[in-house]
């Protein structure tokens, strides 16, 4: 009988991940929920970092990649295959994906992704989308190059099966109102239960041959849950929880912490504060949470 939990959390790791920084993303998670969860590693290392992140967290499943996958399509596939274990082997309404670099910094960090999906059906994938944090559009213009590149011009040639199979699923979620190069940010984001579910069915958990694409894990994602007819969410406009950027944190630490951001990417630096500088901040938020939360005890001596 599968196990029942709110959220699954799947935290790829790969080789040369740092384990101490890993920990600190599972502990802020671990700290903040509200819900019942389980987390679930996608371990392509080949260096045994997932066995050592299930003796820190002996609960935590791990999945591992038979051979090195890399990133680009090869962490679709691994990903893939981790949220088809996730699907086959336990009931959730929510699965998170969390990269190394992500990090959980206000309470109920699922909160909003559970309202969201549970109003609209018809979204699958959500997170950063479809703006900068500061409001900005994204510019789409080299996934989006990629993509009719591969599905509409003579460069089709170069990778005739990947793009054979990018071509037809750019063709069905174009149906679906996709706009080419569309993507919700990989670095941190929320899948519906009902999207994974019907993703296995269609075989795109993974569709092997998409494995030879040019393309990143996320604009596969989003071209696929197009394709299978559901929709893109935003969860980082205005008070929604994501906060997120490709290198660095998109503001500062302190002005993340003080929006109620919940979800932010990447904490490899602020400026010239670096990663170990913004974790101990953050580090230092739950502590002080932790005491200022204690119960005190009167001495009726």
């Amino acid at each position: 009988m599968k196990k029942h939990f709110d959220v699954i959390v799947v935290i790829p790791v790969g080789p040369g991940t740092v384990l101490s920084f890993v920990a600190d993303t599972i502990h802020s998670f671990i700290f903040y929920t509200r819900s019942t969860y389980k987390i679930i590693i996608a371990d392509d290392s080949h260096q045994g970092i997932g066995e050592h992140i299930k003796n820190l967290f002996p609960a935590t499943d791990i999945v591992i990649t038979p051979k090195p996958m890399g990133g680009w399509a090869g962490l679709y596939i691994n990903l893939a295959n981790t949220f088809s274990y996730a699907v086959n082997n336990y009931h959730f309404k929510v699965l998170l994906k969390l990269d190394t670099d992500a990090l959980v910094i206000n309470p109920s960090p699922e909160k909003e992704a559970l309202e969201i999906f549970t109003a609209n059906p018809d979204m699958g994938l959500a997170g950063q989308y479809p703006n900068e944090y500061d409001g900005s559009p994204w510019d789409i213009g080299w996934p989006k190059a990629r993509i009719l590149n591969g599905a509409t011009t003579w460069k089709y040639i170069r990778r005739p099966i990947a793009n054979w199979y990018v071509r037809k699923f750019y063709l069905q979620a174009k149906a679906n109102g996709y706009k080419a190069g569309e993507s919700v940010f990989g670095g941190a984001y929320f899948f519906s239960n009902a999207c994974l579910t019907k993703l296995l069915e269609k075989g795109l958990l993974p569709h092997l041959r998409l494995g030879g694409a040019n393309l990143g894990e996320d604009h596969l994602f989003a071209l696929l849950v197009k394709a299978a007819g559901f929709n893109l969410g935003d969860l980082s406009t205005g008070n929604l929880p994501f906060a997120c950027a490709w290198r660095g944190l998109p503001a500062a630490p302190e002005k993340l912490y003080k929006e109620g951001k919940k979800i932010i990417h990447s904490t490899r630096f602020w400026k010239e504060r670096n990663e170990e500088e913004l974790r101990a901040f953050y580090q230092m938020i739950r502590e002080k949470t932790v005491v200022e939360n204690r119960p005190t005890f009167m001495n009726n001596g």
